[in-house]
């Protein structure tokens, strides 16, 4: 009787475990943001680039970009959530995210770009800019096509 319970048991929860794993990096993101929200912007933008062992975190240009975002980060007030404006995944190694992480004044947009290599998912590049309104204002335009 046991046998049977346990064997149903484990019939029923693994198409949950297998439909629930996504392969595209999304943790290291999900992470990210995590620290994000709990320790500090800085923290978790050494995270990040800490994913990949080709980008080296400590050094001049390292510390200028981490005080970029904390000069940013610091004007813009009470930080209120964020949200992810678009995905888009190229192949199956290969996949960029675009999320917006609000605050009281503006947003602030930071792009991800994440790498699947033989030992897993690595964020090869994040960027972040305050400076994206003109570009999504051409985004809506509507295209006459003649």
């Amino acid at each position: 009787m046991k046998i049977h319970m346990l064997l149903w048991l484990l019939v029923l929860t693994t198409p949950l475990s297998f439909g629930q794993s996504k392969d595209d990096g999304q943790e290291l993101i999900d992470t990210f943001f995590d620290y994000y929200k709990k320790k500090s912007p800085e923290i978790a933008f050494k995270y990040a680039l800490s994913t990949n062992k080709w980008i080296e975190i400590q050094g001049d240009e390292m510390t200028n970009i981490i005080l970029k975002l904390s000069k940013e980060v610091n004007v813009m007030g009470e930080f209120l959530g964020y949200e992810e404006i678009k995905s888009r995944k190229v192949g199956s190694r290969f996949r960029i995210a675009s999320y917006l992480v609000y605050y009281m004044r503006d947003p602030i947009r930071f792009t991800f770009e994440l790498y699947k290599t033989t030992a897993g998912w690595e964020i090869s590049q994040v960027d972040f800019d305050t400076n994206f309104d003109e570009e999504l204002e051409e985004s809506m335009k509507l295209s006459v096509v003649n």
